[in-house]
This record gives C-alpha cells, structure tokens and sequence, in this order.
C-alpha cells in the first residue's frame, strides 16, 4: 500500500513537473528564434544615455533586493523574538495588527505610498523601493520568524540568562543558530518575492537608469516600435537565471536546515 502511494505521489508529481517545464522550454525556445545567441547578445548591448541599460538593470535588482533582505531580516528576527518570548501588554493585539497589514494588496497602497515618498523627496531613487519593498514582507518574515521561535524550548533562553546573558544575547547567541530552517526559508521567499516585484519597480523608477530587471521585458516587448519577441524572451530568460541560481545554491541548505530543526529538540 505504501509503495502505490509512493508511486502516485511521484507520477502526480512528474505530471506537475511536466506542466510547468513546458512554458520555460516554449521561452527558451523563443528566445533563440531567429538571431540563436545573437538575441541575448543584442539584448545586453542596448545602451539608453551610453548606459548598458540590462547590466545596469541587473546591478540595480541586486541593490534593491540586497537592501530590502537586509531590512526585513533584520527588523523581521528582532521583531518575532519580541512577539514570540518577550511579555509586554498588548503583544497579541500588536502582533494581529501586523499580520493585518499583510492582507492589504499592495495596489490598495500605491497612491498613498506615492504621496509619501513624494513629501519625504525620495521618489525615483533606490531608497523608495527597499523601503517599500521591506514593509511589504516584513508581516511575511515575522509570522514564519516567531512561528519557528515559539518551536524553540524557553529553556534554553532561561539557562543563559543564569549565565548572565542579556535578551539580545540570548536572542543573538542562542535563537538565531537554532534558527537556520527558518532563515533560510525566508531568505530564499524574500529573494524570489523582492527580485520578481514588478508594481513597485514599475511606479518609484521615474529614472530608466534606475529600473531593475523586472522592468526589461517591458522596455524590450514595448519600447523598440514593434513587437521582438526573441528579444522579449530572451530578456524574460535572463531574469530568471538569478532565481534558479540561487535556488540551487540554497537548496542544500534548505535541507540541512530542516534536519537541524527536526532533530532540534
């Protein structure tokens, strides 16, 4: 009985890999219409202003979602240790408000997120867009943050008080390394989420020296007077190979992380 099941779940899954290959095949394939490698080569030398506009594409994805993982793993750690092992009034309350924030589309916010990055003089410039992007998933971070915090026994916290340790040592020296499923987790979502974003990018660049990635397919299916679509594909191919990269380089972590946190307690 339990090697059909195995096998039904491996054909179901075989069948999902499948669907979603094709779409990725049917771009790649596109992407080499025509011109082959030429299409890629013609994409990376488009110059706006004698500005290499895809590398400086690329750069400007790796600032904003650097700056953006940053700020929310930063605030995301502290903030669900806080909710999670600290006693404050009103931390259930707190803690629900928050996670409210994060049923709110993104859309729903754009004209008064417009209108205060517009007062605080930050609109096209790369600040606006971390910060943006960082309150959007923080709500994320800290629900999956305290959910693995509460996994861990308050015993050991109170071990290392005795022994002298403040709550940001604690928090420091004995949350965070028993931590790894969960930083990983949200390293990997927040990398993928932020690099992907394309409201954001799309309404803070003003400046086309300051688009990211995301923004290319745009620029090259719309802006060259006629519809190139192995260029378009080609520039949709280039901005997935940073996700899978940096998939494949974390999915063994991903995995180690889940054994620690299985053979954690």
């Amino acid at each position: 009985m339990t090697k059909r099941r195995n096998r039904i779940i491996q054909l179901c899954l075989t069948i999902g890999a499948v669907i979603w290959i094709i779409p990725v095949i049917a771009a790649i394939r596109v992407s080499f219409k025509n011109g082959g490698f030429k299409n890629y080569t013609d994409v990376f030398d488009t110059k706006i202003n004698n500005i290499l506009i895809l590398p400086k594409m690329i750069s400007n994805s790796f600032a904003v979602t650097g700056g953006t993982i940053f700020i929310v793993m930063v605030s995301a750690t502290l903030a669900a240790y806080a909710f999670s092992k600290l006693k404050f009034k009103g931390r259930k309350i707190f803690f629900v408000l928050l996670l409210s924030c994060y049923a709110i589309p993104m859309l729903c916010t754009l004209i008064p997120n417009s209108l205060l990055i517009k007062a605080l003089g930050l609109r096209g410039s790369y600040l606006s867009m971390i910060l943006l992007l960082a309150t959007a998933n923080i709500p994320l971070a800290i629900l999956i943050f305290k959910g693995n915090f509460d996994s861990i026994p308050s015993s050991y916290l109170e071990a290392a008080r005795m022994d002298g340790c403040t709550d940001l040592k604690g928090f420091l020296y004995v949350i965070l390394p028993m931590s790894k499923p969960a930083i990983v987790n949200v390293l990997v979502v927040l990398f993928i989420q932020v690099w992907n974003d394309f409201q954001i990018p799309l309404v803070f660049s003003t400046n086309p020296e300051k688009y990211t990635l995301t923004l290319a397919p745009t620029f090259f299916g719309l802006t060259q007077n006629r519809l190139d679509l192995p260029h378009l594909y080609a520039s949709i191919v280039i901005i997935a190979i940073p996700v899978v990269v940096f998939y494949i380089l974390m999915q063994d972590k991903i995995v180690e992380g889940m054994s620690i946190g299985g053979l954690k307690e």
